[in-house]
């Protein structure tokens, strides 16, 4: 019998499910009728032309098309064993294991070039589960390289709320200059200006390096080599005794464009628009789910136990800040537990109701490091709350909108909202969000 030496007969009776003998067909010799090796390696990976080109329409012109190739086993220069390996798997059962982020960017990779779309998406989710400050810039890049502009959302998330980290880490150092830049232009960065531009002086120094430029012995190198990019850096925003501490020695500016940074600094009128003043700081937007007048006084009590929760979903990328809570009209103090759902990030402490510029009475409970949040990404906020009667809502809107950005509100599961705070009524006044830019 064919092959009996190697399989023994009737082994499609022990696979129950067409997936089941799929598997079993991943990477044998048995009946396979093209063989791939990658780069310089000399292991022979072992397919079925069928089943590649049912899934792929390059794989298709190349084993049936008018140019089809003939010769086994064919070289794929551009993939790694290990992910090569798993980009096949998925073909064969529609799954794979990936254990790193650099096994992932180069399965999106071979996804892309074979036009694999249902893989590439695969390999996003399971790429946003790595990220960490760390390796955030590695896979930012190859989400712009990719054109994958979720995952690129993810990526600025977790850099806008870890920014320290972030810029701190080793990583920070072998980004492309384009990325530097579009780190530099954003406004929505949590860090001081001179731990933004000692992370920079960093980043040049290593440039420098990689290009084989020696700073001791070219003192305009720092400069040549950061470009115009330093217009993006605030240095206004420094103070003057950090600015001379560790920007005036570095050679990153000239003496006239430190003189008149110093002059600036001095209120002096001078007529140099390249540097910016502005802080970076978010633009944080209000959003409320009720509309003006759509509260009733002292009408929703606490016992300290039970608590009330909503949740909540997103049409764009953005940052999640905090909340407005109802308090009264007494100027009373609460004490709140706030926390949000399978987050990491929560607040405790005291707060006195005040009337806001709507002449609402409450308090703004905010995180101490905001959270991002994705596209369709779903949160449940719960507050427990200990105090007197306050303000509630009622009528509540099922979205708000501000600045292209809708917050859309459903109920809470029943167990996490004890004290009956639904869509239509309750606590939660305003959600505090701001731009991912």
């Amino acid at each position: 019998m064919i092959m009996a030496s190697k399989y023994h007969d009737d082994w499609q009776s022990s696979k129950k499910t067409v997936l089941q003998r799929n598997a079993y067909m991943f990477d044998n010799e048995l009946m396979s009728d093209v063989s791939f090796i990658c780069g310089e390696s000399s292991r022979i990976f072992h397919a079925h032309k069928y089943v590649l080109a049912t899934s792929s329409t390059v794989f298709y012109a190349m084993f049936y098309g008018d140019l089809a190739q003939k010769e086994s086993p064919i070289c794929i220069p551009d993939a790694e064993e290990e992910s090569f390996k798993e980009f096949l798997r998925f073909l064969y059962i529609d799954d794979c294991k990936i254990t790193s982020a650099e096994t992932a960017i180069q399965v999106i990779y071979l996804s892309k070039k074979y036009l694999i779309s249902s893989l590439t998406e695969k390999c996003c989710k399971v790429l946003e589960a790595f990220i960490k400050p760390d390796n955030v810039f590695a896979v930012l890049e190859q989400a712009v390289y990719f054109d994958e502009k979720e995952l690129e959302a993810k990526c600025w998330g977790i850099f806008s709320t870890n920014t320290v980290e972030c810029i701190r880490s080793e990583a920070f150092c072998d980004i492309a200059s384009q990325t530097l830049n579009a780190v530099l232009k954003r406004e929505t960065l949590t860090i001081t200006e001179v731990e933004l531009f000692k992370g920079v002086l960093r980043w040049t120094d290593s440039e420098c390096a990689r290009q084989g430029i020696n700073i001791e012995e070219d003192k305009t190198a720092r400069r040549r080599v950061l470009g115009d990019s330093v217009h993006e850096i605030r240095f206004l925003a420094m103070s003057p005794m950090d600015f001379a501490k560790y920007v005036s020695p570095t050679g990153i500016l000239t003496d006239a464009e430190i003189e008149s940074v110093y002059q600036k600094f001095r209120e002096v009128n001078v007529t140099d628009p390249k540097w910016k003043r502005e802080k970076r700081q978010p633009c944080i937007l209000g959003f409320s789910r009720f509309d003006p007048g759509n509260f009733r006084a002292n009408s929703w009590s606490y016992d300290d136990v039970d608590s009330d929760a909503l949740t909540l979903t997103v049409n764009k990328a953005v940052i999640f800040h905090g909340v407005r809570l109802f308090g009264n009209s007494r100027g009373s103090q609460y004490e709140v537990n706030f926390t949000i759902k399978d987050k990491d990030e929560s607040v405790k402490g005291y707060y006195t109701s005040e009337p806001d510029n709507d002449g609402v009475s409450g308090y703004d409970v905010i995180l101490p490091k905001p959270i991002s949040l994705r596209p369709k990404e779903e949160i449940t906020i719960i507050a427990t709350i200990k105090g007197p009667k306050s303000d509630g809502g009622y009528n509540g809107k099922p979205s708000a909108k501000v600045d292209r950005i809708v917050v859309m509100f459903k109920t809470a599961p029943s167990d996490l909202t004890p004290n009956c705070t639904r869509k239509e009524f309750g606590q939660f006044y305003k959600i505090f969000l701001s731009k991912l830019l």
